[in-house]
């Protein structure tokens, strides 16, 4: 069974923009902004919502707790981080303590599941009768969808397309020493590809050299 690490929350997103129940450590504090989605991961993880407040609270250093993702913009967590010379890897190690003795023994669990998936929906307007296609991040079994994008009429698969093609494929020669690393890596599941693996590998770099 592969155990997670602090290295696992490389490139987790938010979890109200379709990352994984272990993205419940960069969620907003609820005493501020409601969120129905984080209810529904610490029901899912058998969480009482003031004990997600009270362990947040005993590690917050500098209002870091409540921060989100580093793939998220923030000026307010980059500020505070700059402030206290702590760079990613510094702050996915903070992050990753708090998720410890939040989930105890199902951190490794949270780290394979995914509440919200894409969908490709239609949306009709009871007033108008105008029916209107989108895109949302859903769970169907607590029937919550977040709407990301209104797509004009018949254009829903044209708009995928056009995502697709924002995308650029960059071919790169590897040594064979490094291909074999990622590919234990993909197998113990840190990335889903080796173009994902890279694309986060890459991401972090960038990150800290523009610190």
């Amino acid at each position: 069974m592969k155990h997670n690490s602090w290295r696992s929350l490389i490139g987790e997103t938010q979890l109200c923009e379709g990352g994984r129940l272990s993205s419940i450590v960069f969620c907003c504090d609820p005493r501020k902004i409601f969120c129905p989605i984080l209810d529904i991961a610490l029901h899912e993880l058998g969480i009482q919502k003031e004990d997600f407040i009270r362990i947040m609270d005993k590690h917050d250093i500098n209002n870091l707790a409540f921060c989100p993702s580093l793939e998220k913009e923030d000026k307010k967590r980059d500020e505070i981080l700059l402030k206290n010379n702590w760079g990613p890897s510094k702050y996915l190690q903070y992050k990753f303590e708090i998720l410890e003795e939040l989930l105890g023994e199902k951190t490794n669990e949270a780290f394979s599941k995914r509440l919200l998936k894409q969908f490709a929906m239609e949306i009709l307007d009871p007033e108008t009768k105008q029916v209107y296609k989108a895109i949302a991040l859903g769970d169907l079994k607590n029937k919550i969808f977040i709407v990301t994008e209104v797509v004009e009429e018949n254009r829903l698969e044209e708009k995928i397309e056009e995502d697709l093609e924002k995308l650029e494929f960059v071919g790169v020669r590897m040594q064979k020493n490094l291909i074999k690393k990622i590919d234990e890596m993909i197998s113990l599941g840190y990335a889903s590809s080796r173009s994902d693996l890279i694309r986060k590998s890459l991401h972090l770099y960038l990150s800290i050299i523009k610190k």
